[in-house]
This record gives C-alpha cells, sequence and structure tokens, in this order.
C-alpha cells in the first residue's frame, strides 16, 4: 500500500481498517524499515502494552531485532520486571535524575504543548546592560552553577545559552522555530519580543500577519477575534494564569532528559535505527507527525519509524486478546464493555458493539507524568499509584520547599509592555523529601478548580 497521500482524510481511513489489514500495512513498514537499514535497527521499548504488541509483530518479520528500555526510575516495579522477563533487551538509564530535571526545567503540566508554550513566553530580556552582557559572556562559557536547590546532589548548573539567548545568539538566529503541534502548527517565536512571547499563549502568530494572523492549512495562530470570530484550535489563553501567577517552573523537557537523550546516546553507539509504538490518535503532534511523514520518516532529521501509527488503542487490546499476549500485571485484565456497561470477559466476547478496556492501569509510562492528567477518568494516574505504590505516591506528593529562583531578575520591569513577566523571587521546587507535587497541584486547582487535578 503506497503511504504517497498523507492527510487527515487518508489517516482516517486507515484507522478505520480492521486488525488483520493493519497487521500487514504494519509489518510492510517494518520490513521496508528492516531493508533500508540492513537490518540496522532497534524496537523503542517502554514495557506497556502498546510497545509489547510492537515488540512482538517487529519479531515476527525480524526475530533478532534488538530492544532498548529507557530505566528512569519512573515506571512502576511491575514494568521493570516485566521488561526484563525478555530477551535480547539492553537497558539504558538517563544522566539526570527526575528531581534534577525538574529543578532544573520544570514541572510537567497541563501538556507538552502548553508546557513548552509556557516555558518559551516566560522569558525575561533584562533592561539592564551590564545583565545582558553578562548573559553573553555566560552563554559564550557555557553557563554556570546558580545555587543549590536542594542539597549537594541536586545542585543544579544553568546554561544561559540554552534557556536565555544572548543578544549574540538572537543576531545569529533573530527567530527560534517553535513547533508545538507539528508542521501544520509550526510557527516562529521571537523570544526576545513581549508580543510575540504573548503571540505563543494568545494565539496570534508573529511576524507577517502579526496584528491579524492567519489560520488554516498553513498551520500559524489566528487572531480569535479580530478575524474569524472563534479561537484557533492551538489557541492557550487558558492558561495564561498558570504562566504568569504560579510560582513553579513548568516544562516540556522531562522527556527529552529522562528518555529521548539516553535513547539517542544508544541509537548512534550502536549505528541503529528507532521503531517506536506511537499512534496518531494519542495526540495532534504525533497526527501531525504522520501526516508529514507517514509511517517510516526516512527524511526527517531523526529518522524514525511509527509503523502503528494508524493503530487505535482498541486494535492494541484486541491484538493483545487475539492473539493471546502477555502484558504487564499493572494493566489487570482486559475486558469486553457493551453500551450498557455490562461487562464480559473478553476473550468469549468480542463484537462491534463492545468496547475493550483494562480494569488496572489504562496508561503506564511516566508513574510522576503532569502532562494529560486533569483528563483522567475515573481513578488517576496519581490515585492508582497511591494504592500500587504507596512509597512513590508519597515521594512524587510530599517534600518540595521554597528556594530563589535562578532566573529572578532584579532588574524586569513588572510590565513588558502589555505583558507580565513571570520574575518570582522564591519558586517552589523539590527537596530531598519529596517531588512536592501535592503542592504544584493545589496552586493550579486554586485557579482551575478543586476537582482540575485529582490526586488524593
Amino acid at each position: 500500500m503506497s503511504e504517497a497521500i498523507h492527510d487527515a482524510q487518508r489517516l482516517a481511513e486507515l484507522q478505520a481498517l480492521p486488525l488483520e489489514r493493519k497487521i500487514q500495512i504494519t509489518q510492510a513498514r517494518i520490513l521496508e524499515w528492516n531493508k533500508h537499514y540492513n537490518g540496522k535497527i532497534v524496537v523503542s521499548f517502554s514495557g506497556g502494552k502498546d510497545s509489547t504488541v510492537l515488540l512482538d509483530l517487529v519479531r515476527r518479520v525480524a526475530p533478532d531485532t534488538r530492544a532498548v528500555f529507557s530505566n528512569t526510575g519512573l515506571e512502576y516495579a511491575e514494568i521493570q520486571r516485566f521488561v526484563k522477563s525478555f530477551d535480547n533487551v539492553d537497558i539504558v538509564t538517563p544522566k539526570m535524575r527526575f528531581d534534577q530535571v525538574i529543578s532544573t526545567y520544570g514541572y510537567p503540566l497541563i501538556s507538552k504543548e502548553v508546557a513548552e508554550a509556557i516555558y518559551y513566553a516566560r522569558r525575561i530580556r533584562s533592561q539592564n546592560g551590564n545583565v545582558e552582557r553578562e548573559r553573553e559572556r555566560e552563554s559564550r562559557t557555557g553557563g554556570r552553577k546558580r545555587g543549590e536547590l536542594h542539597g549537594e546532589r541536586g545542585s543544579v548548573g544553568w546554561n544561559e545559552k540554552f534557556l536565555r539567548p544572548s543578544k549574540t545568539a538572537m543576531k545569529q538566529a533573530d527567530w527560534k522555530r517553535l513547533e508545538i503541534g507539528g508542521g501544520a502548527a509550526s510557527r516562529l517565536i521571537q523570544t526576545s519580543s513581549a508580543r510575540n512571547r504573548r503571540t505563543v499563549l494568545s494565539g496570534r502568530m508573529p511576524g507577517a500577519g502579526v496584528d491579524n494572523g492567519e489560520t488554516g492549512e498553513g498551520g500559524v495562530f489566528s487572531n480569535p477575534t479580530e478575524q474569524f470570530g472563534e479561537k484557533s484550535q492551538f489557541n492557550k489563553e487558558k492558561y495564561l494564569p498558570l504562566a504568569r501567577d504560579v510560582p513553579v517552573l513548568i516544562s516540556h523537557l522531562c522527556c527529552m532528559e529522562m528518555k529521548k537523550k539516553p535513547m539517542h546516546a544508544y541509537q548512534q553507539k550502536n549505528k541503529l535505527m528507532p521503531i517506536l509504538g506511537t499512534m496518531a490518535e494519542e495526540s495532534r503532534v504525533r497526527k501531525q507527525s504522520w501526516i508529514r511523514h507517514g509511517c517510516n520518516a526516512f527524511e526527517s532529521k531523526n529518522p524514525t519509524s511509527q509503523p502503528l501509527s494508524f493503530w487505535t488503542g482498541q486494535n492494541i487490546l484486541e491484538y493483545i486478546v487475539r492473539y493471546d499476549k502477555e502484558i504487564c500485571s499493572v494493566y489487570g485484565d482486559i475486558v469486553a464493555v457493551d453500551e450498557g456497561g455490562n461487562v464480559y470477559p473478553a476473550k468469549e466476547l468480542i463484537v462491534p458493539a463492545c468496547k475493550l478496556h483494562c480494569t488496572g492501569c489504562d496508561r503506564t509510562g511516566c508513574v510522576f507524568c503532569g502532562f494529560g492528567f486533569h483528563n483522567d477518568k475515573g481513578k488517576t494516574r496519581f490515585q492508582l499509584l497511591a494504592e500500587i505504590e504507596p512509597r512513590k505516591y508519597e515521594y512524587a506528593i510530599g517534600g518540595g520547599q521554597w528556594a530563589d529562583n535562578p532566573f529572578y531578575d532584579p532588574t524586569a520591569p513588572k510590565m513588558d509592555g502589555e505583558w507580565q513577566n513571570w520574575n518570582f523571587k522564591k519558586i517552589w521546587v523539590p527537596s530531598k523529601k519529596g517531588l512536592g507535587m501535592g503542592k504544584v497541584f493545589d496552586m493550579v486547582n486554586e485557579i482551575y478548580g478543586k476537582d482540575f487535578y485529582r490526586y488524593e
């Protein structure tokens, strides 16, 4: 089947195919990837149900394929044991602990898109020329350490060049490309401009058309009131109070440090090309990635194969039931639920009127992740964590302390035009006793309601 056409309609057509046909297409994509790289491929294996299905599909056509697992320490203990039950799986570890990642970059809140928008929108350009020259010097020397946020083991080196571009860096690249949501959502954010920082959250497009924006296939932010009368799907205005008023660092970079960097280092060292178990239905970013590249992104800057892109969560569960595949015990049993809410053993009843569900965790991944947590139905991931691994729950929710904000700028005005600078003297950070996420969730709940983050 040709992958020449990649658009939303084509994706919907593929997603509607029966499981048997999807298996055929997926294995064709796997064989194509394997042939292109002469067998030098590796499965990114998390121990979750999606990557378990992926590993089975890959090894059905390429039995000797290696897998790699990033042991972040953020998984359920059962996931780690489950991964170790497989043959030919290499294990890598990140260089930073999760508390260090939070202290350096910020807590993962709301979603990667929102956290990324907040991370860049909060940058301050100092009004003091001496401060700017000092930052430029620091960017040339690679940054410096600024204080110990939670003891000697938690001290962090702050890289000013990365976190705050100097004037020299701005001259070299006045515009930083910020992709939130894939190619159709790409936009250029001029980090030194208050107006353009504000556009990240309000839904305007800096640069050409800055006053009225654009929307549609071009994938830029629109002005919701002046041109179209409605907000762009990428509009982040709801989270302006979170970006402006909450004294905690917020970032999208935890996955980069905890998973992507050790995986990339492993792949480069062993000269292996990765196969991932991501699906387009999981997020707008992944949908746009498929529209840009299809399943096999040969032309991408970092080529990856994502042969399950057009699968759905129901396909994953159906595959597990149909082929009697073992998954990690934290998922519980897979059951079929009809429209009336009646529950049946999945092995006895798989009909179109029924939906398959896990009686335990629906998803595993990083147990401390705050992305999408507010959308959890029934028991949330933190409520389940309290039941399954109470010590990890206590570490995540408890602890925390107030510390000096390493990015505080005494020379910066409260307002930068219409934009209110985020410039707290003290911020909430992890401590030796825990990550302090309970306090962070309470701060968010004060803005969006007491049941926005349900963690108790």
